[in-house]
């Protein structure tokens, strides 16, 4: 499911970004337990992280608008709360066909949705039980689980599902 967001959402999303980036400055200079996957894989200047740091953002709202849900773009309830409604978690990659990353800091009780893509055009993949991605199987050596997109529900299944309620 392709959303659009539109000018209007990208400058409000940016400058969410800026501010998401500023507040998680420890992580992108590698002083927190948290990893960053692409900053550890492309070692993003901050600009770069600023720019990450919306197009996740951007995701989360791709999925409040796929979901007709309100979000905050101030949201600083860094994993205390869901992203979006009561129990979604949003995981986002520039990868198209890029993974479902989790680590132990995820709520296993909620569900995970994968969004792919970058603004203005963001791709709401599919979604998975946190609780069930995070299986032996698909654990890596670093801690975090990788669930590839063939192993998602795809959207269209989550509101006939037990944990589609409320939406």
């Amino acid at each position: 499911m392709i959303v659009q967001l539109s000018n209007d959402e990208q400058i409000a999303i940016t400058q969410a970004g800026l501010h998401r980036a500023i507040r998680y400055r420890p992580q992108w200079e590698g002083m927190t337990v948290k990893r960053n996957y692409q900053h550890d894989k492309e070692h993003l200047n901050f600009a770069e992280f600023v720019v990450q740091q919306s197009q996740a953002i951007a995701a989360e709202v791709a999925v409040s608008k796929y979901f007709r849900q309100p979000i905050d773009l101030d949201n600083i309830n860094y994993k205390e709360k869901a992203d979006v409604g009561h129990n979604i978690e949003v995981k986002w990659t520039k990868w198209l066909d890029g993974s479902l990353i989790l680590t132990e800091l995820d709520r296993k009780e909620d569900i995970a949705i994968l969004v792919t893509g970058s603004m203005p055009k963001m791709r709401v993949c599919g979604w998975i039980p946190i609780v069930m991605a995070k299986r032996h199987r698909q654990q890596r050596s670093d801690g975090s689980w990788w669930v590839g997109q063939h192993d998602l529900h795809p959207m269209a299944d989550f509101s006939r599902s037990i944990y589609g309620s409320g939406y």
